[in-house]
């Protein structure tokens, strides 16, 4: 699933693409991925539009049109965006494509059918609605926030770093990352984690998501002291070189080193 390293990639893509172009046609492919919107409603309100800046909420990316109206794009567990020429190229599973006047497209990809396409015109309320907590990369997230959303929770260290409501963003790949880093089994209790322990985490979620911005969001280009390169059946621990365990922590499957990253 696109995480917020994902989909700052993708804000970006679209900002070096796709900014200040007016659109001259939007289809809708697949009504399927809209949310609160009709493809009709959808088209009279980009159409002759051009796409002005970009923002991120978590796993949410908005591309302004103006002040009071925003594109909102959600990924699921296979979305994308390709900026293309070619009309008859378009990506296998568009569910949307926009049209620019100057000949390109920009494909919305979603394989799984599970992301969402739909428009606001104000983001913070839509925020709100979702129920989601600080992004994490807010400047406002500092250590004492940090460890009053997520050092309080009582289940997994891990489930409470996924918790939308708490950290909006990381997920599965990313919070197994950010605990191998902070040395921090998946299962410890998030309210009985030390200080030290949580201090260790708020610096790795920042460390994680921006390296793995700069490697684009692909896991085989992280660093090869990070565990993702190695994050498969068989893998090795590239800090202590004892074998990785996978398992099953808070519905998803994790990995980690039982050697590096302690007990629970």
């Amino acid at each position: 699933m696109p995480e917020l390293p994902d989909v700052e990639v993708f804000r970006r893509y679209l900002d070096s693409t796709c900014l200040h172009q007016c659109i001259a046609e939007v289809e809708t492919l697949d009504e399927g991925v809209l949310a609160g919107i009709s493809s009709r409603q959808l088209r009279s309100k980009l159409k002759g539009q051009q796409f002005q800046r970009t923002r991120r909420h978590g796993k949410y990316l908005f591309a302004g049109v103006h002040e009071h109206l925003w594109l909102v794009l959600h990924f699921g567990m296979t979305g994308y965006l390709k900026y293309f020429k070619d009309c008859d190229g378009a990506p296998r599973h568009t569910r949307l494509r926009v049209d620019f006047r100057n000949g390109h497209h920009l494909a919305y990809v979603c394989q799984r059918r599970l992301g969402e396409v739909g428009i606001t015109n104000d983001i913070e309320r839509l925020v709100a609605e979702k129920g989601l907590g600080l992004d994490g990369l807010n400047a406002d997230l500092g250590i004492d926030s940090f460890k009053s959303l997520v050092g309080t929770a009582r289940g997994s260290i891990k489930s409470a770093l996924m918790s939308q409501r708490r950290l909006a963003g990381l997920g599965n790949i990313y919070t197994d990352e950010i605990l191998f880093q902070a040395r921090v089994n998946p299962r410890a209790k998030a309210n009985r984690l030390t200080d030290g322990h949580l201090e260790r985490l708020f610096h790795s979620v920042k460390d994680v998501v921006e390296t793995a911005i700069q490697a684009k969001a692909q896991p085989g280009d992280m660093p090869s002291t990070y565990l993702l390169p190695h994050r498969e059946e068989g893998g090795v621990c590239p800090r202590c070189g004892g074998s990785l365990r996978h398992e099953k922590v808070s519905g998803r499957t994790s990995y980690y080193c039982p050697r590096c990253q302690g007990t629970t």
